[in-house]
């Protein structure tokens, strides 16, 4: 019973920690449910970005930020999507009990995905935006596994390309334009190779231009 106590009290206290409030929207406002969707997504690129890196404190606080948005986020989607989204909620809990960041990663961004894809209309920055910073964040979950999974990656950089190919057209800043071609072109390269520094600096290269898109059209 004490240790049952004790469990409880820790858990609390890390619920007590999160600052994320969970989304909320006007159920006639669908500029308000986009703006509450990708808000519910930052704590699931949060955990992405931080699953191999920090504490395991720091880490069960990421992961309680993340469930805690993921209950406003589900009441604005759809029945299956929402499910989709717990999945990947159930997910994360397993890849933590079993110890393994790779797993916690992807299980993570395909929260992010699922987000950022129902957050729906025409936001000022487009949602292929972020689907590009979901497939830079899975690509580097997959070269970060042990083993490298080198299919997955593979399969991250084809996401990225069709994702990409829809915006491109709208950067009208050439350079700009041709450095994310050309990043998208290097993972898929270094992927094909199974070469993992270039593949890691690669996806760097693309999550750093995809910060720089965000700014392109948040103008």
């Amino acid at each position: 019973m004490q240790k049952l106590r004790q469990t409880f009290a820790a858990l609390l206290g890390t619920l007590l920690t999160c600052s994320v409030a969970m989304p909320t929207a006007s159920a006639n406002d669908p500029d308000s449910q986009a703006s509450a969707l990708i808000a519910a997504a930052e704590p699931f690129e949060k955990l992405t970005e931080n699953a191999f890196v920090v504490n395991k404190h720091k880490l069960d606080l990421l992961i309680a930020k993340a469930k805690l948005s993921a209950v406003g986020a589900s009441k604005l989607m759809s029945t299956s999507e929402a499910k989709a989204l717990s999945n990947y909620v159930a997910a994360i809990d397993a890849a933590r009990a079993a110890n393994n960041p790779a797993d916690l990663a992807i299980a993570a961004v395909e929260g992010y995905r699922t987000l950022v894809s129902n957050a729906g209309g025409p936001p000022k920055v487009p949602k292929q935006v972020s689907l590009l910073d979901y497939s830079g964040f899975r690509f580097q979950a997959d070269i970060k596994a042990k083993p490298i999974r080198w299919s997955d990656a593979a399969s991250a950089v084809d996401f990225a390309v069709v994702e990409w190919q829809q915006i491109a057209d709208r950067v009208d800043d050439l350079k700009l334009r041709a450095k994310m071609s050309e990043a998208l072109a290097a993972m898929r390269l270094a992927s094909h190779n199974k070469k993992a520094k270039e593949a890691m600096s690669a996806a760097t290269r693309e999550l750093d231009l995809v910060d720089q898109l965000e700014h392109y059209f948040d103008r």
